[in-house]
């Protein structure tokens, strides 16, 4: 399968590369699609998606269909290559997923999830419609205007009325589980993906739908991350402020680490005194904290904190991530904040 976190933490490397240092979730499968090294769990991998797809497929439902083609393609998705001098081939269209897309969007109306999975295609004209629906559903959530993507001007006009940032990962994880729980691993692919461990079905299937996930959920950030330098700021009142508007409520009211660690990046950049930087720089250093003490606290769970996982996204009052952090480091006994003089690892 796919190293849920690191798609993530590869995404944002260059603007924040401690806070995932030891990113929770990053151990729970080293073998999968991205590096191709046990070529029997990649097939059982690919033939159990393929059979999960056309089944949900075959419902009808608009989530489901969207599903079945984001599923599908990540089977599908050729192996990473070493760095060569060769240019990279654009991969063919899949007619299969191509056909349940277009049925998922001619049936998704304004059903966020579904438009959500939607909104994840690379088809521009899917993504922009779907995004464009879901904006409609939640007009103040910043999520869908970055995954509906465009010129920089244009979205922080547009985001000026949000107040949230919610891609809504633990609703589509926990709905990707369940979807992925009713066509099971045939005897083989069970030994497979287990890798000579236990297989257990609920942690198999939430460790796949959070790898899909941060696969394919990380919206457009470039426009924003190069729109919103303080070179840019500091020529243009305006952009300062609608700036400054989306690093507050990146920071405050994300659903995701990634969510907050984008704001808290923007914040630092965006200071104009020596007091709101150091607030930034406190605000990240017990961020970097919280994240490095709960990888540290996964990797010493069974599994790597798997079946942990499995009962926090069954436990509805875990409702973001950071909420999820919190109540795994409480239950290492690890507190939230770094103890005085704390600095992350460089």
């Amino acid at each position: 399968m796919i190293r849920p976190v690191l798609a993530v933490a590869c995404a944002l490397a260059l603007l924040v590369p401690v806070a995932h240092a030891q990113a929770p979730y990053a151990r729970f499968d080293d073998a999968p699609v991205a590096q191709q090294q046990d070529t029997t769990a990649d097939a059982a991998w690919r033939s159990w998606s393929h059979r999960s797809a056309a089944a949900l497929a075959a419902t009808g439902q608009p989530r489901e269909l969207a599903f079945a083609a984001v599923l599908r393609g990540l089977a599908d998705a050729p192996p990473e290559q070493a760095d060569t001098d060769t240019p990279s081939q654009p991969a063919t269209p899949d007619a299969q997923a191509s056909a349940w897309r277009r049925d998922a969007a001619a049936r998704a109306g304004s059903d966020v999830l579904a438009n959500a999975l939607l909104a994840y295609s690379a088809d521009e004209a899917t993504r922009l419609r779907a995004a464009q629906r879901w904006l409609g559903a939640e007009p103040q959530n910043l999520a869908p205007l970055l995954m509906r993507g465009g010129g920089v001007d244009a979205l922080l006009a547009d985001a000026r009325v949000a107040t949230r940032f919610e891609l809504g990962m633990l609703d589509q994880v926990r709905w990707m589980q369940a979807a992925l729980l009713r066509t099971p691993p045939t005897p083989a692919e069970r030994i497979a993906l287990a890798e000579a461990g236990d297989f257990v079905p609920t942690e198999q299937a939430a460790i796949t739908a959070m790898g899909l996930w941060a696969a394919v959920a990380v919206p457009g950030l470039d426009p924003l991350m190069q729109g919103c330098t303080a070179e840019m700021a500091a020529a243009n009142a305006t952009r300062a402020r609608d700036c400054r508007h989306v690093a507050d409520l990146m920071a405050d009211a994300s659903d995701t680490q990634l969510g907050e660690m984008l704001g808290l990046a923007l914040l630092e950049r965006l200071a104009t005194t020596q007091a709101e930087r150091a607030g930034a720089q406190d605000r990240r250093r017990a961020f970097d904290w919280r994240m490095l003490e709960w990888g540290r606290a996964n990797a010493a769970l069974p599994r790597d904190g798997a079946g942990q996982f499995v009962r926090f996204l069954a436990d509805p009052s875990v409702r973001t991530e950071a909420d999820l952090t919190a109540r795994a480091l409480q239950a290492a006994g690890i507190p939230l904040d770094p103890p005085a003089g704390w600095q992350p690892p460089r």
